[in-house]
């Protein structure tokens, strides 16, 4: 039986304790279960912050949660008149007096992985800092390829992703395979093998039962996760695939290529639905919007097009400013969307009317991806700069500037409930920020080189 102070994981917030603060001469909190009986106390100032106590809280709840399954990844957060004590916010900033009640709720732990050039994945702790796993083995081996025999370098990850339950990771590398991976024991599950040439990215279908893969020799293809097995290799592009992505109910999968074409396959049988045409040069990348009836695509002829996924026409066409649109991603809610290109700006468009309604100017450099906030009132732009920026979307104004890092920026990600920030960094880092106030919590350190993208965990 789960304590009344712990919630087993993934669980609602409903259940928890209370912490009754007593202020002396600093401020003496007592932590109390429910039932009224004292967890611990903790001595800490007005200014103290969450980390100051966070390992002296995780050992008195730690008892309480017993042999319960899944209990060495659960973790205490604190919350304060509906809002959640934030790491690097001083008690009194948080409004917390005496006679002011705090609860914790006791849930699953964050995590986040990244991929490096230096060949490996790296499962993190964002909160402490810690590296968990690392997946693969740091160097480069060479590699002849099958279609023409020319040596490669071998096993630059570049991307990783977590499975929907979090127990698997998916990596895509330059020696032409993909691999699954266990979180918990680090150890290969599945080697992905018959691409050619280097993959270019690796996605789970939303029930973690299917992958796919896109590759430079100009197929994609559809696994089965649980056997290793190739289901379908999806052939028609006559360039490299750029990207490949499920649909949000996985009956899809979208493929991209420098082709200047986007094709809709069917997941179940690899056949072809739909080829998406009218871009002038190669199209960089293509995503489904939240519902799966629309589809955007970024080129580098400039544009990024809005798309019909059942009849293939072409609704919309946005005209960005600068020689060619690296990205391009709709709003949660559909209504929006954020492109970014190879000149220092990011501009947000309202799909409906085609209008730009904010460009987003203030980095030095291209702006290599953005991405809006899982409630779409922000965006993290990252830039070659060094430089990442959270900005609002109804305004269109800069709120920070994240600045640490000491080399070009290649990706940034919110957590899922907007609270954190991740940048990955060609300094071979990945840092960790407060997206309410722009501060630095921590700095992710061990790989061997750039780091291509970081993800967080899912919900």
């Amino acid at each position: 039986q789960v304590p009344p102070c712990c919630l087993p994981r993934r669980a609602s917030l409903t259940r928890a304790c209370r912490f009754s603060p007593r202020v002396l001469a600093d401020m003496n909190v007592s932590v109390l279960t429910l039932g009224g009986d004292v967890v611990t106390t903790l001595d800490v100032t007005p200014s103290s912050k969450l980390e100051d106590f966070r390992e002296q809280l995780c050992e008195a709840v730690g008892p309480r949660l017993g042999n319960i399954a899944g209990a060495a990844d659960l973790r205490p957060r604190l919350f304060h008149c509906g809002g959640e004590l934030l790491p690097g916010l001083p008690l009194i900033a948080a409004g917390i007096r005496a006679g002011s009640p705090l609860t914790v709720v006791v849930t699953a732990a964050s995590r986040v992985v990244s991929a490096s050039g230096d060949g490996t994945a790296r499962i993190w702790n964002p909160e402490t800092g810690d590296c968990l796993q690392t997946l693969g083995t740091v160097g480069w081996e060479k590699r002849a390829t099958v279609q023409d025999g020319a040596l490669r370098a071998g096993r630059e990850m570049t991307s990783a992703a977590f499975s929907p339950d979090g127990k698997l990771v998916l990596s895509a590398s330059a020696d032409c395979t993909a691999k699954i991976w266990s979180t918990q024991s680090g150890e290969i599950v599945h080697t992905l093998l018959g691409h050619r040439r280097r993959l270019r990215s690796a996605a789970f279908s939303p029930d973690g039962a299917l992958a796919v893969t896109a590759s430079d020799d100009l197929t994609a293809k559809i696994w089965s996760v649980e056997s290793g097995e190739c289901l379908h290799t999806l052939q028609g592009h006559s360039c490299g695939v750029t990207s490949g992505v499920f649909s949000p109910d996985g009956s899809l999968v979208l493929t991209a290529s420098s082709d200047k074409t986007a094709k809709i396959w069917c997941a179940s049988s690899g056949k072809c639905m739909q080829t998406l045409k009218g871009h002038r040069w190669g199209v960089i990348s293509a995503v489904f919007s939240s519902d799966g009836t629309l589809v955007l695509t970024a080129s580098e002829d400039r544009t990024a097009k809005i798309w019909h996924v059942e009849s293939g026409e072409c609704l919309q066409t946005l005209r960005a400013q600068g020689p060619q649109v690296l990205s391009a991603i709709f709003s949660p809610d559909g209504t929006r969307a954020l492109t970014t290109s190879l000149n220092p700006i990011a501009q947000i468009w309202h799909l409906e009317s085609g209008k730009c309604l904010h460009t987003l100017r203030g980095h030095q450099n291209s702006v290599h991806s953005a991405v809006f906030s899982p409630d779409g009132q922000q965006v993290i732009t990252a830039s070659q700069d060094k430089d990442a920026k959270v900005w609002s979307v109804e305004t269109g104004d800069c709120l920070h500037t994240l600045s640490g890092h000491a080399g070009a920026l290649h990706s940034a990600a919110f957590s899922p409930e907007g609270k954190l920030v991740l940048t990955a960094s060609a300094d071979h880092t990945a840092k960790v920020w407060c997206a309410k106030t722009g501060e630095c919590l921590r700095t992710l350190a061990g790989h061997e080189d750039k780091l291509h993208s970081v993800t967080f965990l899912p919900h």
